[in-house]
């Protein structure tokens, strides 16, 4: 298994390139399968000589590689992730300081009606009262007397509340605290491992041979061209619409009875290369070339044309981050900007792209991100 997914991995840039150049040229579809087999054999045969040869070394090359771009990745989430806190932090440090102030310039006040009431004693307020010289005298002074009564239970209220606010607050504080501190730890710990990886990756790199070296190159190009469809699926998937998504069940995509899910999402072997990878979408098969496909549900076109492995493509932001994606096409019969309603015609099925065989690619994308597409069919 191991030796096949090195031989298959040479192919890959061949067949992502092949595609694209002979739908310019208007190759024929049988043309292009019997050329992509002729191509893959001619890759195959010139691996034969160095097949027995490839150790394990090459494998583990890949493993590593794909451990540390995971860790890369996680890196580059948790200096987000970082950040934000560190943020919130920052927040969180400003409002339990002017909380503070607040406490402290109160309880001074609130000490000193202390001491003015305990130097005056218990009888102030009665011999204000009755220092009085008139009715209208002693009705103010009463209600003088009360403002002050008044005034002083609110600065006992009020220093009361705000230490209430300030444990809250130097809760919360300490609790973001300890999140940054055991992010930062997990950061350094993750970005300790990656670079370890690199080390011991660069290790099995001085042990390749020239053969070995060569496939090395075509893996990172193919690794290279896959991120780049992955960019232009995620900045075509939010592109054309601002409208809100309406929800609701989606259409079967190919309006033709008798078809049905040949290919399930999730993890499966590539059907061509023979590496377990993830599928991304469902494959939808007995169709037949030329069978209708049709927009899942309402939205703009985003894009419309050759996308790599996909081949003829189209995709429909639905908005709100959700979009679908059709592909293998056999012709495209919408264009960008287009706005479409659940059922619309918008391609044709086709085996365009690395394909074995007539059948529909569909994806649902959140943000860019593939999800299983059954739940919204249902």
């Amino acid at each position: 298994m191991k030796k096949r997914i090195i031989i298959t991995f040479v192919t890959i840039i061949f067949l992502s390139c092949f595609f694209l150049t002979n739908y310019c040229r208007g190759i024929t579809l049988d043309e292009q399968k019997k050329e992509v087999e002729e191509q893959k054999q001619e890759a195959e045969n010139k691996l034969e000589y160095v097949k027995d040869e490839l150790s394990s070394t090459l494998i583990r090359i890949q493993e590593l590689d794909d451990t540390i771009a995971k860790a890369e990745k996680e890196v580059a989430e948790m200096k987000e992730q970082l950040a934000s806190i560190q943020k919130n932090v920052d927040i969180l440090q400003k409002e339990f300081d002017e909380k503070e102030k607040v406490y402290k310039d109160n309880k001074v006040l609130f000490e000193k009606r202390l001491v003015a009431m305990y130097e005056k004693g218990e009888t102030s307020y009665l011999e204000v009262l009755l220092k009085s010289t008139s009715l209208i005298e002693f009705i103010s002074n009463v209600y003088y007397m009360q403002e002050i009564m008044k005034s002083d239970k609110d600065l006992l209220n009020a220093v009361q509340d705000e230490k209430e606010k300030i444990e809250i607050a130097k809760y919360k504080l300490e609790e973001e605290k300890v999140k940054l501190k055991l992010l930062k730890a997990k950061q350094e710990q993750t970005s300790v491992i990656m670079q370890n990886n690199k080390v011991l990756q660069a290790r099995y790199l001085e042990e390749l041979s020239e053969d070995e070296l060569k496939i090395q190159e075509q893996i990172e190009e193919y690794k290279k061209e896959e991120e780049r469809i992955q960019n232009l699926i995620d900045f075509y998937s939010g592109l054309g619409y601002d409208g809100e998504y309406a929800g609701g069940v989606m259409a079967w995509p190919v309006a033709k009875s008798g078809t049905a899910i040949t290919s399930d999402y999730g993890e499966r072997e590539h059907p061509i290369y023979g590496v377990i990878r993830n599928h991304t979408g469902i494959d939808i098969g007995n169709a037949g070339f030329g069978a209708p496909v049709i927009a899942a549900l309402d939205g703009v076109v985003s894009y419309a044309g050759v996308l790599g492995g996909y081949g003829n493509c189209v995709m429909i932001n639905h908005g709100n981050g959700i979009a679908t994606l059709y592909g293998h096409g056999q012709k495209i019969l919408t264009e960008v900007g287009t706005e479409v309603k659940k059922g619309d015609l918008i391609m044709e099925v086709g085996s365009t792209g690395v394909s074995t065989g007539p059948h529909l690619h569909f994806e649902v994308r959140i943000n860019g991100t593939p999800v299983d597409p059954k739940p919204y069919l249902k």
